[in-house]
């Protein structure tokens, strides 16, 4: 059960106190009509239950891949083929190869020369970014101009340098340096163990550090040769001052090989570090984001690959599939069905029935016990939406739950022609800004949201019943009889009408006054009935109170006599006819007009009320209180 406390992160919807999802026994179908926040409802479930299976056509379309006559079904592999190429796109806009090649690293030697690591990283784009850090590089970016240039060339030698002394350092440990030419009093020749840390080495201590002296002197005699090649015009006390003013900021900074690594692998670029930093965290979400989903592909892979024969049988029976064109894909976690035809000679709804088929295939082999799917019938024809709906009862078992959320009327109703014991119907409602979730309670074998069933069960007591009763018996008055052509007259405005019918006295100034009195708090949130049919008989009072106002302005106008709402509107709006407010205009009458029309024509309630199933309370006192304020002079 999901009550009105899951839903607290979505901030932008308020609750009422009594709001609950419950799954049970039955499948359970949630009509959301626009703006009722299913969508959010799902994603919500979605996000705080990642172990439920889920099914939206978003998901659906983007678990398939065609090529030629084969589909290749995978979950989510849409999406993780696109999440694949932005991390390629941003490994490439960075190109630690051609940064690298700035500094004529090119190849194994080059790199190797620095580091074995840089031509690990060298070789791995995506590991040089994620061990990429910003540490002492601000100390290289501002050398002296000519200082970073010929630090860049020597860089190796120089910190060389350093890590040398530091190793001589070490192995003397607390000697001091001015006594180093004096360590023949301190040490034996044939002395391995050091005297101050008690460490044994594979050479005399005194040979270790000779040799090490001997390195210092061959780098530092290098470096100071090839300062001289790059500056032949300089002194040599310059040329040596100079290369102590780097090697100080070397060995202040402790720059190391580590940072020289990173240094090669921005480019010796400010603005490229910056980009591979703000990189890092991008591509640790998308690495993130495609482990998850390749775990997903995985999972859903293997659960079908264990249920292979009724894959192969149902796709043999729906699709007329043979058994060998299905093969599994071990290495890359994928399905492919070689179809009896190219698959652009099938329908968008018949490619993602089939995949729709393997998820609801799936969730029946998976141990995973609810399944949420969100408008299940989208992109499908009537037949394809019998199937859908067979296709989710034959997942419904006593360990599995599931829920749907649509916004599709049929849904429901084909649900319940066919399987009406197996489903229960709820539909969510909005009424000042305030979601409730009222149950469509009442049972039939026939299309339940319909106006027939609207009319046999609403109560008694509803107060317009009379009106609403009269609205639905349009289909049947016969328009060639002057008698019943006359009660159309009730759901007009040509002037003042009044007419008993069945001992019931009607008159169209009742439903006229229906949106005079029209206040914040006319609607309230009852039974789904009621509150249907109150957004149909103010949706057909609305229309009426508009046509009144045309006959008040016009002084009655005959003209307007018998005129359909549109050519009311044309007429009103010629030859400066419209004398009221100027904030009514015929263009936006016109755009109310698909909402607020009803013809004399027959089946003339169908369209009116399939329109308000799918608005909320809040939709229409939002256009009653809109249409009443542009009237206002």
């Amino acid at each position: 059960m999901f009550n009105s406390n899951n839903f607290k992160e979505i901030n932008y919807l308020n609750f009422d106190a009594d709001f609950n999802i419950a799954i049970g026994d039955k499948v359970k179908i949630i009509l959301g009509p626009n703006g009722t926040g299913k969508t959010s409802l799902y994603k919500n479930i979605k996000n705080r239950f990642p172990d439920y299976s889920f099914i939206d056509y978003d998901d659906v379309e983007k678990s398939v891949i065609a090529k030629k006559n084969t589909i290749i079904i995978g979950s989510s592999i849409v999406k993780l083929d696109a999440k694949n190429k932005e991390k390629q796109q941003l490994l490439d806009s960075i190109d630690v190869k051609e940064n690298l090649k700035s500094f004529g690293i090119t190849n194994k030697t080059n790199s190797e020369a620095v580091s074995k690591n840089l031509e690990k990283l060298r070789k791995d784009s995506e590991l040089a970014i994620e061990q990429f850090k910003e540490e002492n590089l601000e100390i290289i970016f501002n050398m002296d101009d000519n200082y970073r240039s010929f630090f860049e060339e020597n860089a190796k030698k120089i910190i060389d340098i350093k890590e040398i002394k530091t190793q001589i350092d070490d192995i003397k440990n607390n000697f001091k340096k001015h006594i180093l030419n004096e360590i023949d009093n301190y040490l034996d020749d044939d002395e391995f163990i050091c005297p101050v840390c008690g460490i044994k080495n594979d050479e005399p201590i005194k040979m270790i550090i000779a040799k090490k002296i001997s390195e210092l002197k061959y780098l530092d005699e290098e470096i100071v040769s090839n300062y001289q090649k790059k500056h032949s015009e300089m002194k040599p006390e310059k040329i040596l001052k100079d290369i102590s003013n780097i090697k100080s900021i070397v060995e202040e900074n402790n720059i190391s090989i580590e940072n020289l690594e990173n240094y090669f692998i921005c480019g010796g670029n400010k603005e490229k570090s910056k980009i591979i930093l703000e990189s890092q965290e991008k591509l640790k979400k998308l690495n993130d984001e495609i482990s998850k989903m390749e775990l997903e592909k995985e999972k859903f892979y293997n659960t079908l690959k264990e249920h292979k024969e009724d894959l192969t049988s149902t796709f043999q029976l729906q699709f007329d599939v043979k058994d060998e064109d299905i093969k599994f894909n071990d290495e890359n976690k994928e399905i492919s069905i070689k179809l009896p035809r190219k698959v652009e000679e099938y329908s968008t709804g018949e490619i993602n029935l089939m995949t729709f088929i393997i998820c609801i295939l799936e969730f029946i082999s998976s141990d995973k016990e609810y399944l949420v799917i969100d408008d299940p019938l989208s992109s499908y024809d009537i037949p394809n939406q019998y199937r859908i709906i067979y296709e989710i009862v034959t997942a419904k078992d006593d360990n599995k739950n599931i829920l749907i959320f649509t916004h599709n009327v049929d849904t429901i109703n084909i649900a319940n022609t066919q399987y009406s014991s197996r489903f229960e119907y709820e539909v969510l409602e909005k009424r000042k800004d305030t979601l409730y979730l009222n149950k469509i309670t009442f049972s039939s074998n026939t299309n339940i949201l319909s106006v027939d069933e609207l009319k046999k069960h609403i109560t008694q007591d509803y107060n317009h019943l009379d009106y609403i009763n009269l609205l639905t018996k349009k289909e049947t008055w016969n328009d060639e009889s002057a008698d019943e052509y006359e009660n159309h007259l009730i759901f007009h405005y040509d002037e003042p009408f009044q007419k008993n019918i069945d001992n019931i006295d009607y008159t169209n100034d009742y439903l006229v006054d229906l949106i005079d009195n029209f206040n914040d708090n006319t609607f309230q949130n009852k039974s789904y009935l009621e509150n249907t049919a109150d957004k149909i008989i103010y949706t057909a009072a609305l229309r009426i109170w508009i046509e009144k106002q045309f006959y008040v302005n016009s002084n009655n106008d005959s003209s307007l006599h018998g005129k359909q709402f549109g050519d009311k509107i044309k007429y009103m709006f010629s030859n400066n006819r419209w004398m009221g407010s100027s904030k009514v205009t015929r263009k936006y009458l016109m755009s109310k007009k698909v909402m607020l029309n009803q013809h004399i024509h027959q089946q003339s309630q169908i369209m009116p009320f399939y329109y308000v199933l799918n608005l909320t309370l809040d939709d229409i006192a939002k256009e009653i209180k809109d249409i009443k304020e542009h009237f206002e002079v």
